[in-house]
């Protein structure tokens, strides 16, 4: 008997080391952490806080779903749960497709206040109607964790660098696919946790970890008392209307790479060492592009094509996301370069990226994206949101909407110079131009004097559809109810890749018949050739009018 004890037990370590080894080495979700978001002023551009792309990967352990677990008993089941310290509140919120409620209060929020009262109060009194703007356009099923630090940047040491107003970290990005062949993109965790997904993230976040963190300086903040759009302007970029891709010479400062383009982000690790001060740099992986890039539209073709729409129009397409698994990495240089073996990785690199597919379309995007009324959003409503780009310039601001007057630069706009800003038409998705307008005026007195006709007030109707074309769902409409299928750490290099990445004719053929042309404006699309015939046949019959009268 008490053989037969000693046999149990030694089963029951055995089972129990396999199971908890399981766990913690069990797979992981490809996923990792971009880079800061930063407002320089009140009147300033939001930029990216550093000139590399470099990203902080992260590890979200993965747990099977219930309808997967036949081959588990259920006695691990549950111990499954518990050494994921999964309560009975946690399981009900992740188990999705099933009876999901739209919140009325879509926010977690915390004040860390280390300032005065006064300024504090500012902030959360213009945060008050935040989670009301939000419920009106969108359904969102999950809470989205915020933390609002209120600080004076000059008086930390964290940030006394920095002149800016705000600085956002975004949530941790998740590889995903929206069929099981289909092709990998990135998506916020803000997005996933509304979504459903063939297996349960299970995100243990560290205590002072939030979906999105936001620094507010409160030596920037001056006189004024508003700042809900401000507010908003922050998470929505925190929702997934922020961009991955940057230009090579970025990515790999004082690299020689002749022509720039834009690559997809690349996983890179950087460290000092501390002997002779030189950065120690090593190149992993690429990592696929942002759910939001996936929709950029290339404008000018659109006006030289009549406004019809062609999946020729997109910038990117299977060669140019393909780079993660044609382009192969994993080496390490040092800056400045010590040896022969790190110059000639680097070679093998300009060889490789200049002989691969989609070099042409990373040059052509760079180009492009260098002039103004270039760059597109097309959303699967039929709206065409114009994104920020200036001429003879590549900008960071492509996580922007276009201002509807020319600007020279991004630092010299001389209409705003010599215009009182009541004057100008902001259009209807003024809360995500590149810089915050008319401070002096609440949210309210803003959307009746920027957007009186947006269906949901803060949020204008194109913002609400670019959302929804990322995979969130809009008030009243039908819940996007898509299978998303999570990208394995291990994975990406062999993924399976046959649906086509883009829309297909026959497809945008429908967002077609959709566009309302008659009604897109300057500030969140660029105007169809129809508009334009239009015009141009107006300007016509006026001058034959002329004529004749003379």
């Amino acid at each position: 008997m008490k053989l037969l004890s000693n046999k149990a037990l030694l089963l029951w370590i055995d089972l129990s080391i396999i199971f908890i080894s399981q766990v913690l080495c069990g797979p992981t979700a490809l996923s990792f952490k971009p880079k800061e978001i930063v407002t320089y002023d009140l009147n300033g551009h939001c930029a990216h806080a550093h000139d590399k792309n470099t990203y902080q990967m992260k590890k979200f352990e993965i747990k099977i779903k219930e309808e997967n677990k036949n081959s588990i008993s259920s006695f691990f089941s549950n111990m499954f749960k518990y050494v994921l310290n999964q309560n009975e509140e946690e399981e009900k919120n992740n188990t999705q497709n099933q009876n999901r409620t739209a919140l009325e209060n879509p926010f977690e929020v915390q004040y860390q206040c280390n300032c005065e009262d006064i300024y504090c109060d500012r902030i959360k009194n213009s945060f008050e109607k935040i989670p009301s703007y939000f419920s009106r356009a969108l359904d969102i099923y999950t809470p989205i964790k915020l933390r609002l630090n209120i600080f004076s940047f000059s008086e930390s040491e964290y940030r006394s660098n920095s002149s800016a107003l705000a600085i956002t970290t975004p949530p941790p990005y998740l590889v995903l696919k929206d069929s099981e062949k289909g092709w990998p993109f990135s998506y916020p965790l803000t997005l996933i946790k509304q979504l459903n997904t063939d297996l349960e993230i299970q995100y243990a976040p560290d205590e002072d970890d939030y979906d999105i963190d936001i620094d507010i300086n409160t030596d920037k903040m001056g006189d004024f008392e508003y700042f809900t759009a401000m507010l908003a302007h922050e998470i929505l970029h925190g929702m997934g209307i922020y961009y991955l891709i940057q230009p090579l010479s970025m990515t790999i400062p004082d690299f020689n790479n002749g022509n720039d383009m834009v690559i997809p982000p690349i996983n890179i690790i950087e460290t000092e060492d501390e002997l002779d001060s030189s950065k120690k740099i090593e190149f992993k992986t690429f990592l696929p592009p942002s759910i939001y890039e996936r929709n950029f539209v290339d404008l000018e073709k659109m006006i030289e094509n009549n406004g019809s729409l062609s999946e020729d129009y997109y910038f990117f397409n299977e060669n140019y996301y393909g780079a993660f698994k044609d382009i192969p990495l994993n080496f390490t240089i040092h800056q400045p370069i010590q040896d022969n073996i790190e110059e000639q990785s680097l070679q093998n690199f300009n060889e490789t990226i200049y002989n691969w597919k989609g070099t042409s379309l990373a040059q052509d995007f760079y180009h492009t994206a260098s002039y103004s009324n270039s760059v597109g959003f097309l959303t699967q409503e039929g709206d065409i949101l114009k994104i920020q780009t200036y001429d003879n310039e590549y900008s960071s601001d492509l996580f922007h909407i276009s201002t509807p007057y020319y600007c020279e630069s991004k630092e010299k706009c001389t209409i705003e110079e010599e215009t009182d800003h009541h004057l100008l038409d902001f259009g209807p998705n003024f809360v995500m131009l590149s810089k915050y307008y008319l401070m002096e005026l609440n949210a309210e007195e803003k959307i009746e004097h920027c957007a009186p006709n947006n269906t949901y007030g803060l949020l204008g109707d194109g913002l609400v559809h670019m959302l929804t074309t990322m995979g969130w769902t809009e008030k009243n409409h039908e819940p996007n109810d898509k299978l998303y299928y999570i990208v394995m750490e291990d994975e990406l290099n062999s993924i399976e890749l046959e649906d086509p990445v883009n829309p297909t004719n026959d497809e945008l053929k429908l967002i077609t018949n959709q566009l309302d042309v008659a009604s897109l404006t300057a500030s969140d699309a660029i105007n169809t050739i129809k508009n334009l015939g239009n015009t141009l046949i107006y300007i016509y019959l006026l001058s034959l009018i002329c004529l004749f009268l003379i």
